[in-house]
């Protein structure tokens, strides 16, 4: 076995099987780039601007194909021909780029990890610019969202910071995040919104919005409608003549963010300038604050940690490393005690912004340019283009390399209940963890693949894990945790002969934030951001259970305090009196109050935030659709019709427009009026 795990996770190995698998999927499977130009005679794919469709689908043409065997073969040679002459240029096109400083200017730089909790200075520039912005000194968003009276000036130190999170959910949340930053839009709360982060599936509403619908959110929909309405979808071959496909996620990052990402405009194409993540600071204006700052989340399980000398021999021998490890540190001895009682797993959080990729929980960071190079010591030992956005993007979608059980979780959420279904799948996940079958092999997908900056680096003294699993609404960092990792600390500062622990994981396997938190608060909570509201749209598949506000309360305790509900204070909906059929008062009289909730908290600092929770719920508008129970609504559907995307893009949307935006509104001002007394207040005494 130990063979096998390490001709496994040799680079000849995954340079063999990637490159087969490409071959395969070249010469047998891929379509050539050219047929995507229809010929002149015949219907182009249906188009949509502003909602409605410029052109006709035609049907498929299902009449038997009448060439000859010699035709058929000599088409299949000539395609084969192709595939290799592509294959062929690969190793061109990344020589060229590798010298290519016009576009990649960063060939020229070398990167070194930032150490330390505070935030990117670039970042903390554009805080102060964006609440310029939203204040009267600049666009006075706030003023006309709030509809305040027309005497009144907004101070900036007044502005309350606000950040918008997208769950995740598959395409059923990359489209209704969509309907909700539609709706953000219209109402001019977009423009007072400072962060907007996202997980998995928001994450591609994210891309798409800051790339090729270049801010317009009526262009996103547009071009959703027109992904939707086209017949060859990637996957409808696959369905159709039932192969098996072939599952590897860097595979599944590049084709799901190519596909999604591909312009549907006559002229539309891909250019590497799309899949420059850090680029889109000045493209898109960021850096004038022009519009809210992206973040995507991710997360990685918690590293090995090494207690040897940093030799190459310490790596050879990491399993009496570990041993080592647990004898040293009680803190670690006593999780990793109770991890095997319960099967909790550990994980860190990742945040990527077009500013850097790191961890607040590390409280260390690389420029987001440099991602994918080797790091020695904390400094890049070698100069690459940055690597393309679709690998960091499908890593932060790549739920299938998920933890096994965690996926099987997820999975339970959506089978009903008491049901053989149900029964069997629960059966099969107690046995996994029962046989710690992760542990022996880990999931048969992979997540990618990346060097570790941090590889080398010392354990940070109060570097934060945390588990997808919280048994109540207390903190992880419990007393006599604290108390050992206090004790740790005086042990390691104190003795010359213990080494600290540093990071022995020569690789970065980033995954689906969804396995730990299926909302990206824990980003956006950094201290140094000082988040005033956090509104949250989620659109996972057990929003209508307990399951999805308890997160919000894991959360709380991740950051050690309690969040108190306040819905009753601020949320006072009132009825569509548009709405005509019975059965869509029903739905409405059902959810009235589940639209917006509300929930206070302090935290250490003593600043006092608020979540407000929007989950994707069905309303009376669309009564016979149920987004957490549709069957084409499921997170992993890839395949939808416009009918279907538009229900889910109209239910969102009104859900915002209708019920929620009053709440949303109504804490924003709360926020506003606190802050500005307690200014008011400094400036008297003073």
């Amino acid at each position: 076995m130990v063979i096998l795990t390490s001709i496994r996770k040799s680079p000849a190995y995954l340079y063999a099987k990637t490159y087969c698998l490409c071959a395969l999927v070249s010469l047998v499977q891929a379509t050539p780039i050219s047929s995507r130009f229809r010929p002149a005679n015949q219907t182009t794919p249906t188009r949509f601007r502003n909602g409605k469709a410029l052109t006709c689908r035609i049907a498929p043409d299902n009449e038997p194909n009448k060439a000859s065997l010699s035709n058929k073969t000599t088409r299949i040679i000539d395609r084969w021909y192709t595939r290799v002459a592509d294959l062929a240029s690969v190793k061109t096109s990344l020589k060229r780029d590798g010298t290519d400083t016009a576009t990649y200017p960063e060939l020229q730089w070398d990167a070194k990890v930032r150490y330390g909790s505070s935030l990117h200075p670039k970042e903390q520039e554009f805080i102060h610019l964006r609440k310029v912005r939203i204040s009267s000194e600049g666009k006075n968003s706030l003023h006309h969202c709030l509809c305040l009276p027309r005497d009144e000036i907004v101070d900036p130190r007044d502005v309350p910071l606000l950040s918008l999170g997208g769950s995740g959910g598959g395409y059923r949340v990359m489209y209704g995040f969509a309907g909700f930053m539609a709706a953000a839009k219209k109402s001019g709360l977009w423009d007072c919104i400072t962060w907007t982060a996202g997980v998995s599936g928001s994450c591609w509403t994210i891309a798409a919005y800051y790339t090729i619908a270049k801010h317009d959110i009526s262009k996103l929909v547009d071009h959703y409608m027109t992904v939707a309405s086209e017949l060859a979808h990637p996957m409808m071959s696959k369905a159709q003549k039932s192969i098996i496909g072939l599952s590897v996620m860097d595979l599944y990052s590049t084709l799901t963010a190519t596909y999604q990402l591909l312009s549907r405009e006559p002229k539309g194409r891909l250019s590497r300038a799309t899949f420059q993540w850090s680029k889109l600071w000045q493209r898109s204006g960021i850096d004038r604050a022009l519009e809210p700052m992206p973040i995507l989340a991710a997360v990685r399980r918690v590293p090995r940690y090494s207690y040897e000398p940093k030799t190459i021999s310490a790596k050879a021998t990491a399993i009496q490393n570990d041993n080592i490890a647990r004898n040293m540190d009680p803190m670690r001895n006593g999780s990793e005690n109770k991890s095997k009682a319960s099967s909790k797993k550990m994980f860190q959080y990742f945040e990527i912004s077009p500013l850097e990729i790191g961890s607040p929980d590390l409280s260390r960071y690389v420029p987001t340019w440099s991602w994918g190079r080797t790091f020695v010591s904390g400094h890049s030992v070698d100069r690459r283009p940055e690597q393309s956005f679709s690998l960091l993007l499908g890593q932060c979608t790549s739920a299938p390399a998920g933890p096994l059980t965690e996926c099987i979780k997820a999975l339970l959420v959506s089978i009903p209940k008491d049901t053989v279904m149900a029964r069997l799948v629960a059966m099969l996940n107690r046995f996994l963890q029962s046989k710690r079958f992760e542990g022996f092999w880990g999931n048969p997908i992979r997540a990618g693949h990346d060097p570790n900056p941090f590889y080398g680096l010392e354990k940070p003294v109060m570097a934060r894990e945390h588990t997808s699993e919280h048994s109540s609404y207390r903190s992880q960092a419990a007393e006599p945790e604290v108390a050992n990792r206090r004790t740790l600390v005086t042990m390691t500062a104190s003795s010359d002969v213990n080494l600290p622990p540093w990071e022995a994981q020569g690789r970065t396997r980033l995954m689906d934030c969804g396995m730990a938190n299926n909302l990206p608060n824990h980003a956006l909570a950094r201290p140094e951001r000082g988040v005033d509201i956090f509104i949250s749209f989620d659109s996972s598949s057990d929003v209508q259970t307990g399951a999805a506000v308890q997160r919000l309360h894991d959360f709380a305790a991740d950051f050690d305090f309690e969040l108190q509900e306040k819905t009753e204070v601020f949320h006072s909906p009132r009825g569509n009196v548009g709405l005509a059929s019975d059965h869509g008062l029903e739905v409405e009289s059902r959810y009235l109050n589940q639209y917006a909730r509300v929930f206070r908290g302090t935290r250490e600092s003593g600043r006092t935030i608020y979540i407000i929770y929007c989950p994707l719920l069905p309303n009376g508008i669309n009564p016979n659709f149920n987004p957490s129970t549709a069957s084409f609504s499921t997170s992993t559907n890839l395949m939808w019709t416009p009918d279907q995307v538009q229900s889910v893009l109209t239910t969102a949307e009104a859900n915002i427009t209708n019920y929620a935006l009053d709440t949303i509104k109504r804490v924003v001002r709360k926020v506003y009026e606190d802050k500005k007394a307690q200014r008011q207040a400094l400036e008297t005494i003073g």
